[in-house]
């Protein structure tokens, strides 16, 4: 994804495979979750499929993907379950379908749907250079058709209830920085935008694009901050000589979308308080722990991928039919940019029930019994 190279090979073995992906979203049909629904608007660290049905590079529905699952390829970037699918089952909720199958397969929507789309940012052009897919605008306006299709089924009145008691998790702005920022050679804005404006631009779109979701009807909100980007093998495999370390700078532009991303949850809490909540999933933190402290977590190797080609297995990401690493739960990164399983299992339980320094300032199993 970081180089056109990547995209020139990821266009021949998308020529030579193209599995088909299995819907799981009907997998776990009775819910005991206290949401009525769960909505996820995000980027490939969260699309369950959608881009499957795109004009795209940016698809993962071809083995190994779905390596460690019984459903295998579904369109996720994963060896296995992504941090959405863990939290529904750690709240007791049905898999989510993709927004794209629901169109196409009248598959039941009551319990929520996934908008996600790999490649996807919060400005409009990033990740245009890997084909369609859909920016975090778009999926503003595909909930909207949601909501016009719920309206068939209930009333004004259980429709408002309805949406207030659901939880809409966002995981956006790490395309804005991988497949937008840090491509200098394919897009204008680390020219036009020194790291701090860069930030002050994506918050302002992303709080434009929050609001939007709650003028439609959502009251409870989980927003992800960024991980640490600098230390994806995507990132730590450029230059002459990598040496396999993070990448301070890149992290420290994160670190500058983060604190706005926090300030702008304090924000919003206090100008809607005690009628909705927005919490920040500090992502940053608890992958930062798990790469310094690898052991303490049962993680091993935290600067390669398992699944990936080069330096550090980050130069290309995962291929149609390669072989990944054994011992997949050792690793805390599956391909070039996105986590194992392993550590999706992590993030989901904090952000579940974690402290304060994880989930801030209440985590999801509080957000649900609110209001």
């Amino acid at each position: 994804m970081g180089s056109l190279l990547t995209v020139w090979i990821a266009f021949w073995s998308l020529i030579l495979i193209s599995a088909s992906a299995n819907d799981v979203s009907t997998a776990r049909q009775s819910s005991l979750s206290p949401f009525s629904a769960m909505f996820v608007f995000g980027d490939s660290l969260v699309d369950n499929g959608n881009n499957n049905y795109l004009t795209s590079f940016a698809k993962a529905n071809f083995v190994p993907y779905g390596i460690d699952t019984s459903w295998g390829p579904t369109g996720r970037f994963s060896n296995g379950k992504m941090l959405v699918d863990l939290l529904c089952e750690f709240l007791g909720h049905p898999y989510l379908p993709s927004f794209v199958a629901t169109q196409k397969q009248g598959i039941n929507i009551t319990g929520g749907v996934n908008y996600a789309s790999a490649a996807a940012g919060i400005l409009d052009e990033t990740g245009r250079y890997l084909g369609q897919r859909i920016t975090f605008n778009e999926q503003v306006q595909n909930f909207q058709t949601t909501i016009n299709q719920l309206k068939a089924t209930m009333n004004d009145m259980n429709l408002s209830q309805y949406l207030a008691k659901s939880l809409a998790l966002v995981n956006h702005g790490s395309n804005d920085y991988l497949n937008n920022y840090l491509l200098s050679g394919l897009y204008s804005s680390s020219f036009l935008y020194d790291p701090t404006a860069y930030a002050d631009i994506l918050i302002k779109q992303y709080k434009t694009y929050i609001l939007s979701l709650h003028d439609l009807g959502l009251r409870k909100f989980l927003l992800a901050a960024l991980g640490p980007l600098g230390c994806i093998p995507n990132q730590i495999s450029r230059g002459f000589f990598p040496t396999g370390a993070c990448k301070d700078e890149v992290n420290a532009m994160v670190t500058l979308f983060n604190d706005r991303l926090k300030s702008l949850v304090d924000e919003l809490n206090a100008q809607y308080n005690g009628s909705s909540i927005f919490v920040y999933g500090n992502a940053f933190a608890v992958l930062m722990q798990i790469i310094q402290d690898p052991i303490a977590y049962g993680f091993v190797t935290t600067n390669r991928a398992c699944c990936g080609i080069g330096r550090f297995r980050g130069m290309i990401s995962c291929l149609p039919y390669s072989i990944p690493c054994s011992n997949r739960d050792q690793y805390v990164f599956w391909d070039a940019f996105h986590p194992s399983e392993a550590v999706d299992k992590i993030l989901a339980l904090k952000a579940f029930n974690g402290s304060t320094s994880d989930i801030y300032p209440v985590n999801v199993s509080q957000i649900a019994i609110m209001f």
